[in-house]
């Protein structure tokens, strides 16, 4: 419940923030407001603070969140986006961050801010730092860095959060295909000492969309390890097989619809759950729906894939 309360207020702070940053924007200037919630058990539930003892991996742990984003270009190639999102790694986050886009290159910077992850620690400043070099129509590299600041933990309560991406991507006939890495990263200091929790993901995409259409398809495969680390340095973990599927639809010019799904294919247990991993008969999944509405021109998105 605990939990809950704090999402809920983190999300409220955040709304607030949209709606008086979305009212004092013109009405010419064109801007997005995006929203999403999800919903699943694909990974290790928030409050485990001892190792499982379960014969099987439980598959009641739900997980769920959301994001709520504001999306200004400023012109001159500046662009901003102003996010509240619940990782299921690094809980509740607060970004901002601006874009700045010259030719082939691009690179983002602006800080991010845990919010509500511990009692007695309402927030954790950090910074997110992004570059991209593209050749547009033929392939593209990206990286991205994020990181809570401040001196080591030390009290009880005390976190930080830590995400790392690397994608690299080639565009093809309708499609455009990346391969990403992405790491993460969440230290809590509790009585007994750190708890950590981690996630890598090895991500191969292709994003299908044809120019002209109101849709676009993409899908994932991958594989990603889950673990929790114990202060007695006992580790609690999962590898899962990943397939997934998000569809953007246009519903009109100003108002896109999303909807996903990653499902768990194969899933088995790994350190301390090797051979204690799901039941054969659990599905393991993470279900998502939310909206984009473009106030003004849509923006510029991806370049098109080759036709």
């Amino acid at each position: 419940m605990t939990s809950l309360i704090n999402r809920a207020r983190a999300l409220a702070v955040f709304a607030s923030a949209v709606i008086a940053a979305a009212a004092s924007v013109a009405p010419a200037a064109a801007f997005d407001i995006e929203a999403s919630a999800y919903f699943g058990n694909l990974g290790l539930p928030w409050d485990g603070e001892t190792a499982m003892t379960d014969a099987e991996f439980p598959a009641d742990g739900w997980l769920y969140g959301g994001r709520a984003a504001f999306v200004q270009r400023l012109g001159d190639g500046f662009s901003l986006v102003a996010e509240y999102e619940t990782d299921p790694v690094l809980r509740n986050i607060v970004r901002g961050v601006i874009t700045y886009k010259t030719g082939m290159a691009s690179i983002s910077a602006g800080p991010m801010v845990g919010v509500f992850n511990s009692a007695g620690h309402a927030l954790k400043a950090g910074i997110d730092i992004g570059f991209r070099l593209e050749a547009p129509g033929i392939a593209f590299f990206s990286a991205d860095v994020e990181s809570s600041m401040g001196a080591g933990l030390v009290t009880a309560g005390d976190y930080s959060q830590e995400a790392s991406e690397l994608s690299a991507g080639w565009y093809v006939y309708n499609a455009i295909c990346s391969a990403s890495l992405i790491s993460k990263r969440f230290t809590r200091i509790i009585d007994a000492g750190a708890l950590v929790d981690a996630s890598t993901d090895y991500l191969f995409s292709v994003d299908v969309h044809k120019k002209g259409t109101p849709y676009r398809v993409l899908t994932e495969l991958g594989y990603r390890t889950m673990t929790r680390t114990y202060p007695d340095d006992t580790i609690d973990g999962l590898g899962a097989v990943i397939l997934g599927a998000e569809v953007n639809a246009d519903v009109s010019p100003t108002l896109t619809v999303v909807a996903g799904l990653d499902s768990g294919v194969y899933v088995f247990g790994l350190e301390e759950l090797s051979g204690r991993g799901p039941a054969s008969s659990s599905f393991l999944f993470s279900a998502s729906v939310g909206f984009v509405l473009h106030l003004g021109d849509k923006p510029t998105a991806e370049p098109p894939a080759l036709e």
